[in-house]
């Protein structure tokens, strides 16, 4: 199992570099900003003070990434034309750039 995980991700990289370091410095991102929302939700259980207002600029980083990661997968499915499950990726990543965006703006 490590291996074929191992493969996969050496496939990847030999396909294309510029998509692989752009996706996994977005998968970086996207995880940084999933820790930082855990760790401010969780300390904030104990108490009854509301959660801060950063809270919604950290959950609109971690989707913004994401979703831009989610664009990058687009664009590289367009170039190498592949043609499965781009109308799902296209659809699923204007509805997480879509919550990103309501939760700037709330």
């Amino acid at each position: 199992m490590k291996l074929k995980l191992i493969s996969k991700i050496q496939e990847e990289y030999k396909k294309s570099k510029l998509f692989f370091a752009i996706k996994a410095l977005l998968s970086v991102t996207t995880i940084y900003f999933a820790i930082r929302v855990l760790i401010i939700s969780t300390s904030g259980l104990p108490n009854s003070d509301p959660l801060p207002d950063k809270l919604n600029l950290l959950l609109f980083g971690m989707l913004f990434s994401l979703g831009l990661s989610s664009i990058v997968n687009i664009v590289e499915m367009f170039i190498y034309k592949q043609k499965e499950y781009f109308t799902l990726q296209v659809v699923s990543t204007i509805f997480i750039l879509g919550v990103s965006i309501y939760l700037l703006f709330m």
